[in-house]
């Protein structure tokens, strides 16, 4: 992850109102090893943050976004995070492909007060369900 360039991230709600997050791979070279965080990455030069969020799904999940929704900008130690949510009552770990991390897991909040985090996650989170339920 550069500094210089946005970064994008998405939560997927299920039909339980759980989100989708990945399990970070366990490599000691990378920020917050095996810690949970959202799905996405960075907005490559050109890109918008929906272009770029929709195609970072693509490649980490083998999911093709039809709908997302901006609902926020969360900065943290330098990094500009543009955040998205889509609804999918139909996305289950059974019919996505987690490419990129250890894999998947759908939460509640409570859950997600605790695991450990990676990067602002869990204010992320936090503000997600705050703003839509």
């Amino acid at each position: 992850m550069r500094k210089d360039r946005p970064q994008c991230g998405l939560l997927i709600e299920n039909s339980e109102g759980k989100i989708l997050l990945q399990l970070r791979d366990d490599k000691p070279a990378i920020p917050y090893p095996d810690c949970w965080g959202t799905f996405g990455g960075q907005v490559e030069p050109g890109e918008t943050p929906d272009e770029a969020i929709r195609r970072e799904i693509l490649e980490e999940l083998e999911y093709e976004v039809s709908h997302t929704e901006y609902f926020g900008n969360f900065p943290f130690d330098g990094y500009d995070i543009h955040m998205f949510r889509t609804v999918d009552p139909s996305v289950a770990l059974d019919n996505i492909k987690v490419r990129e991390g250890q894999r998947g897991g759908f939460f509640t909040l409570n859950e997600v007060r605790n695991i450990p985090c990676a990067f602002n996650c869990r204010d992320i989170v936090v503000a997600y369900f705050a703003m839509y339920h």
